[in-house]
């Protein structure tokens, strides 16, 4: 514990969910300084001022702190970062600083955040964060009340009612979501929170879905598999991690005072959780948790790509029996999920078939895999392609969208390229490739080009 009444804290980067951290810090240490890292957040600067919170937009001396508190993609080179590892000054995450926020608050007399009678569920992973958590919440809240915060919003799943959108799901997101739980004067049983890059070591059960296709973060200086590794490393003492086993793997020895429940999204006996079987068919879900065993079936589904949903499929059922739900529950919520949206799900619009995988997570990879799963349609194919990259942190990478174009543009009746970043592949000779603002836009456009039976492929990285 890093954080107490007399500390002198200095929150970096208000981009990234700085601002909530630095306003509920104010509430329990002795002064906070935030700073903008990036030059982004100037108006809301005196805000923050006149809230008793000091602000900067320039690196200040470290000396003047006892703890930092940066996110775990900060360029480590930023000066006061530099400055706190040469002087042994301590430097927290944003994600363990919500988690002692969680904590401190939780515990505190008079708190309205009283969450030790409740599950705290926190997912993390390269891939199928959303999904998994969407499917969970479907399994979880057939047995208990459950709210959930992912990219699509923080949802009460005992009404269906979004309570609040436009969060992001940095760990700041968690406090920003839970606001939202209690003025809305919900008292859930499980809170399932998505959270990028780690943990934040507060959670009853952590998941951590995948590491596979790792990216650099901080400046190059790391790997994102790396800060995920914080879901292990932040754990508290008896409380449960629902892991990947290629996570298991890459992380070598675990800890022993923790219950780790492993799972695989392929065939592999030698995982608690694993495939027996998965086609695009359908599959079956063996499961050997003590002396719980059984199987899970999935059917086929034409509303979406199972394979798409293969590591939620297994993920989401691991974390359910590690919770003790019933097994027809978890079954019944299998067979009855329709997909999630933007998640590889197929649907019609206007006598056309839409199948809708934009999502913050999609990149080139998933665009070629929902081109492939679009073919067996029979249709002429309409691609919307590429970004709204005010809303993500890592765009879509324009050298991939040139190679994508370079190797399918045959196989489309025509490509509408979205974001700024796509328009020098919009050539006034190539009449198969059009220009739209954003994702509505581009699907505008795509109605307007195709007929009845006709294929919309919807694939732009979005926050939703």
């Amino acid at each position: 514990m890093y954080i107490n009444s007399s500390s002198r804290v200095a929150v970096l980067d208000l981009t990234h969910g700085g601002i909530v951290l630095s306003r509920k810090l104010k509430k329990l240490v002795r002064s906070v300084t935030a700073i903008d890292v990036y030059n982004t957040i100037t108006e809301v600067l005196d805000e923050l001022e006149n809230e008793g919170i000091t602000t900067a937009q320039s690196p200040l001396n470290v000396d003047d702190f006892d703890v930092l508190i940066a996110p775990v993609h900060l360029d480590p080179d930023y000066p006061m970062l530099r400055d706190a590892v040469n002087k042994n000054i301590p430097v927290l995450s944003h994600h363990a600083a919500a988690g002692q926020i969680l904590s401190a608050f939780s515990s505190a007399p008079q708190s309205n955040y009283d969450l030790r009678d409740k599950t705290i569920i926190e997912i993390t992973g390269t891939k199928a964060k959303t999904s998994t958590s969407i499917l969970l919440a479907e399994m979880l809240s057939r047995e208990k009340k459950v709210i959930s915060h992912t990219s699509q919003g923080v949802k009460d799943w005992s009404t269906g009612r979004i309570i609040k959108k436009g969060l992001s799901i940095t760990p700041a997101s968690t406090l920003s979501a839970l606001d939202a739980v209690l003025e809305a004067g919900i008292e859930p049983e499980v809170v399932i929170f998505e959270i990028s890059l780690g943990g934040t070591g507060f959670a009853n059960i952590g998941v951590i879905t995948t590491v596979a296709n790792d990216y650099p973060i901080a400046n190059n200086t790391r790997m994102a598999s790396e800060a995920k590794r914080q879901m292990i490393l932040n754990a508290k003492t008896g409380s449960s991690l629902v892991v990947n086993y290629d996570a298991l793997r890459l992380f070598g020895a675990c800890r022993r005072d923790i219950n780790i429940i492993s799972f695989t999204d392929t065939v592999n006996a030698s995982c608690n959780v694993y495939y027996e079987d998965i086609s695009s068919k359908g599959g079956v879900i063996a499961y050997y948790l003590g002396k719980r065993q059984g199987r899970i079936h999935i059917p086929e589904n034409p509303g979406y790509d199972i394979d798409s949903y293969k590591t939620a499929f297994v993920c989401a059922t691991a974390v359910a029996l590690a919770m003790d739900i019933d097994d027809d529950a978890i079954d019944r919520s299998i067979r009855e999920f329709r997909g999630a949206e933007g998640r590889m799900r197929k649907t019609s619009l206007q006598g056309r078939v839409l199948i809708d995988n934009s999502n913050s997570g999609m990149d080139i990879h998933t665009a070629e895999k929902a081109l492939l799963y679009s073919k067996p349609e029979g249709g002429r194919i309409v691609m919307v392609l590429g970004e709204e990259a005010q809303q993500v942190c890592e765009g879509l990478d324009p050298g991939g969208v040139a190679d994508f174009i370079d190797r399918h543009q045959s196989e489309l009746r025509a490509l509408v390229l979205v974001g700024e970043r796509m328009l020098p592949f919009v050539q006034d000779n190539v009449k198969s490739i059009y220009y739209a603002d954003n994702l509505s836009c581009g699907i505008e456009l795509a109605i307007q080009l195709t007929n009845e039976k006709d294929i919309i492929l919807s694939c732009v990285k979005c926050f939703r």
